[in-house]
């Protein structure tokens, strides 16, 4: 069964290379965010040529992309399983109202601009558990040169991620049936209030594993320990 990876919002392929290639079957990354959607059907368009001549498929997704995955998974019978990374389950009309989310996210794609790249790369090699020449690859990739300014800035078209933001309003993957299903995601010491009441919404019928002294970026902080809970999931599900 081949493997879809959808990640969250700024990811690039480089970040799920390291991850991907711990999994034991063939696994492909897919990019919403270099699209513009207009509106449901352009996005089901999109990912039904991404998966076209398959008729059994595993879709994996993280957190913007775990959203995406679990709405994919209930408009598409090709995916058969679906595991979802600390994402997919949240209900954020609950949690900030969607003007608030859009100016957030133009505002920091705006604010992340440098002189000196490697200056970043050399300061999150330092702050990671898991660093690789993929995951400064990934940083590289995650930027593009501004002649004009003399600088480096995030390579994030907000036109793009303003419309994925409001489709995921009102796609509502958090509330849609899925089939076989597995959520992993951290366990923090102090729960916010809004995180842990979205936590007890989970379907019964997903499996669930909850990870200690983890964080949100899941498969880039450790490639290995989260595709082989995959594996063996996939090994018996």
């Amino acid at each position: 069964m081949k493997i879809y990876f959808i990640g969250g919002l700024g990811s690039n392929v480089c970040h799920s290379k390291d991850f991907l290639q711990e999994l034991d079957s063939i696994a492909c990354f897919i990019n919403p965010y270099e699209k513009y959607f207009r509106d449901e059907i352009e996005l089901k368009s999109w990912f039904k040529k991404e998966i076209v001549g398959e008729e059994s498929i595993c879709l994996i997704g993280h957190s913007l992309g775990g959203d995406l995955a679990r709405y994919f998974a209930s408009e598409f019978q090709e995916v058969k399983k679906l595991i979802l990374l600390d994402g997919g389950y949240l209900d954020l009309d609950k949690i900030l109202p969607l003007d608030t989310e859009l100016e957030e996210t133009k505002n920091y794609i705006k604010s992340q601009n440098l002189s000196d790249i490697d200056i970043l790369i050399s300061k999150e090699k330092s702050e990671a558990k898991h660093w690789s020449k993929n995951m400064e690859e990934a940083v590289r990739h995650s930027y593009h040169w501004n002649v004009q300014y003399n600088r480096y800035e995030l390579a994030i078209n907000y036109e793009n991620i303003e419309t994925l933001l409001q489709l995921r309003r009102k796609i509502q993957a958090f509330k849609r049936k899925v089939g076989n299903t597995l959520f992993i995601s951290p366990r923090y010491p102090n729960e916010v209030a809004w995180r842990k009441e979205a936590l007890k919404e989970l379907p019964d019928y997903f499996d669930t594993i909850f990870l200690d002294n983890f964080g949100h970026e899941l498969y880039t902080q450790a490639p290995k320990e989260i595709a082989s809970l995959i594996n063996e999931w996939l090994s018996y599900s």
